[in-house]
């Protein structure tokens, strides 16, 4: 008899496209009840890049699979991995996938680049020109926009996302969720570059001194940028 509990596994886009519905329902079966995916994106061009090793058509039919297993599944976006020149076609893309795969969950993982790694070496060479924090976010805004057919849920549950009120079904709460980037949008920019300090310092109210001290020393967009991106490096 099974225990109660959900039964969790992760699992790569090219390992899932190798097994057929009926297949994957042998897992359903045995008591895997939510798979998690790392998709990142839908771009073929942005997967190329990353080096993910598998094409937009793996994930939607892996996706569909999985879905049509009668197992949740629970992927993983990533707005700026493609950088700035990518960055219409990461959110466009990647949308088409989740509109044709309708996951249960879309959760996302804002990029920022892991110093050591390959894609670091890239940005800082020049070859790649990394989307600045608020670029990162209008491509979520893009994102969301194209979606349509995708009935699940979008979850913006980690500190590396700018806002983290970007919650809700991607059917019936676009208007929602758009409205809260609309809200960071019509901020002016000193407002918007104290939001952001406070989030990535994890200071709100109290330390707004300590903020409009630090801004006066970051003078120039690219200081305020550089440093946004010093902190969050210590994130991943």
């Amino acid at each position: 008899m099974r225990t109660k509990g959900r039964v969790t596994s992760y699992g790569r886009v090219d390992s899932m496209a190798k097994f057929s519905a009926a297949q994957l329902e042998g897992l359903k079966d045995a008591g895997l009840d939510r798979v998690h995916s790392g998709f990142e994106s839908g771009s073929d061009k942005v997967l190329t890049l990353i080096n993910k090793g598998y094409t937009k058509a793996q994930e939607i039919e892996a996706g569909k699979n999985v879905k049509a297993a009668g197992i949740e599944l629970s992927v993983y976006y990533m707005p700026g991995v493609g950088g700035k020149e990518l960055s219409d076609e990461n959110a466009t893309e990647t949308a088409d996938v989740v509109n044709k795969a309708n996951p249960d969950f879309v959760r996302v993982r804002t990029f920022v680049a892991k110093p050591g790694t390959g894609l670091y070496e890239d940005i800082e060479a020049g070859r790649i020109k990394e989307c600045t924090d608020k670029e990162k976010l209008m491509e979520l805004k893009k994102f969301i926009e194209a979606l349509d057919g995708a009935e699940g849920a979008l979850r913006s549950d980690h500190i590396i996302n700018l806002l983290n009120t970007v919650n809700g079904n991607m059917k019936t709460g676009k208007e929602k969720m758009l409205g809260a980037i609309e809200a960071f949008e019509k901020l002016d920019i000193d407002e918007q570059h104290r939001f952001q300090l406070a989030r990535r310092l994890g200071v709100f109210g109290a330390g707004w001194g300590d903020i409009d001290s630090l801004m006066k020393r970051l003078g120039t967009e690219e200081e305020f940028e550089g440093f946004l991106q010093t902190i969050l490096r210590q994130f991943i």
